[in-house]
């Protein structure tokens, strides 16, 4: 029985439980750590992965490092939406 892949990181050699600890900053490889699991999941997920997998705290904080890494306008300006949409509901908290 194989573990669980994404079919967006079909040239890596990574299965689901692994991204998702590396996208939470649990886990870091030479060529993988979050920056590179935040890009990879905006650049090629589908919408509803995003909203579910997103880690909210580090993708604020992190997003000003990794906005210009991101490959498509569109993606980039909504993801820049979110984060001001997620910034105003912490502030409102």
């Amino acid at each position: 029985m194989s573990a669980e892949q994404y079919s967006w990181l079909w040239d890596v050699d990574m299965d689901a439980a692994r991204f998702q600890r590396t996208l939470a900053g649990l886990e870091q490889h030479k060529d993988f750590d979050q920056p590179w699991a935040l890009i990879r999941l905006i650049d090629y997920a589908p919408y509803h992965d995003i909203l579910r997998l997103l880690p909210r705290r580090d993708f604020v904080r992190l997003w000003p490092q990794i906005e210009g890494r991101i490959r498509s306008a569109t993606r980039r300006e909504g993801m820049a939406f979110v984060r001001e949409q997620l910034l105003r509901h912490e502030m409102a908290a």
